[in-house]
């Protein structure tokens, strides 16, 4: 019995190595797949996408941590989102080696020149690359077959990369430029308050309508982007004292502030932008330390406290718009508020984000 053990052992070995090589392949090709064509998440926490970002961020955030000086940091912070490209792109191609790897280690016998698991990599690398060196050379017809497949899944990751960075950057620019108008017309930082007071100067909404109205589709548009790919959440905006995150937080506020305190705007553009705004904000629950961090804190989180409201209440009011009583109108902007302001906080939080949004000045 013993005997026969021993006998099968090589055999078991490599039926376990073409078993787990197969596993490993089709896994990472999958997830590649997943990130560059079809877009949709994987629920699990162990594909290699999710990983690498969740440990690589967690890693290249607890430095930039150690940076006191903010343009020093936001420089080392806006480095991670471009790298982390080519990080995962090397990731890929390592693992689907090695699972190749594992395959021709257990088919050696079909290849001429593979007697370890060293070759069996080297086989699969220049396989993986199509160079094509031929000091090692698949003999069997399995093996001639397989050596096909992996060339073509070689070329297949290195196109679909080279083909996804177009659309990624597109999206990014896309981002990127309507930051450039949100400006209240202050040399401080931009808020909610100004953008509102900056837009109904004459006191008509018309103007500032039109800009929820933009913003509204800005939404929409890095909504359908960062859900497709998730990525582009830890790219750095290109202008200094600039963050989307920062800018969604002013305009998702003036669309509330609007709704709490202005007569006549629960059925237009602020709703439609409130919305839009809050359903952005709520699709962040999909990175899991967000939704870890939301679900421990309950929700909860400490916004703009009464003062301040007080605050931009009387500039509303000087406005000439008209307006809710000063109570009522508190307590409606307190609970529009806790619909996203937890999930805002706790991300940008995570990713190292200002609160503030500062626009250039005026030359």
């Amino acid at each position: 019995m013993v005997d026969a053990v021993a006998v099968n052992a090589p055999l078991i070995a490599r039926t376990l190595a073409l078993a787990a090589g197969t596993v490993v392949v089709f896994a990472v090709a999958g997830d590649a797949v997943s990130t560059l064509v079809t877009t949709r998440r994987h629920s699990g926490r162990l594909w290699p996408t999710q990983v690498f970002y969740r440990f690589t961020w967690r890693a290249w955030r607890a430095l930039g941590r150690r940076i006191a000086a903010e343009q020093s940091r936001e420089q080392f912070l806006s480095v991670y989102g471009p790298a982390s490209l080519l990080g995962l792109l090397v990731v890929w191609v390592v693992l689907l080696i090695a699972g190749w790897g594992l395959v021709w280690w257990a088919l050696r016998a079909q290849v001429d020149g593979v007697d370890g698991y060293v070759d069996a990599v080297y086989f699969a690398g220049v396989g993986f690359f199509t160079v094509g060196f031929g000091d090692v050379v698949p003999v069997g017809g399995l093996a001639r077959m397989l050596a096909l497949v992996q060339a073509f899944l070689g070329l297949a990751t290195i196109a679909l990369v080279i083909g996804y960075l177009p659309t990624l950057f597109g999206a990014y620019s896309r981002r990127e430029v309507q930051l450039l108008t949100l400006d209240d017309l202050s040399d401080e930082q931009t808020s909610s308050a100004g953008l509102i007071e900056s837009y109904c100067a004459g006191g008509s909404m018309d103007a500032l309508e039109a800009t929820f109205g933009h913003w509204e589709r800005w939404c929409a548009e890095v909504f359908d982007s960062h859900t497709a790919y998730p990525m582009l959440a830890m790219f750095r905006s290109r202008q200094p004292g600039q963050h989307w995150l920062t800018a969604l937080a002013v305009v998702a506020d003036a669309a509330a502030i609007s709704l709490a305190a202005i007569e006549g705007t629960q059925a237009g553009p602020a709703r439609r932008l409130y919305r839009r705004a809050t359903g952005l904000l709520h699709a962040l629950i999909a990175l899991p330390a967000i939704r870890q961090r939301v679900a421990a804190d309950g929700g909860q989180a400490d916004g703009p406290g009464e003062p301040g409201f007080r605050d931009d209440y009387q500039r509303l009011a000087r406005l000439g718009l008209p307006l809710r009583p000063y109570e009522p109108a508190r307590d409606e902007l307190r609970r529009l508020r806790s619909a996203y302001l937890p999930h805002l906080l706790v991300a940008t939080e995570l990713l190292l984000v200002s609160r503030e949004f500062r626009n250039q000045a005026e030359p």
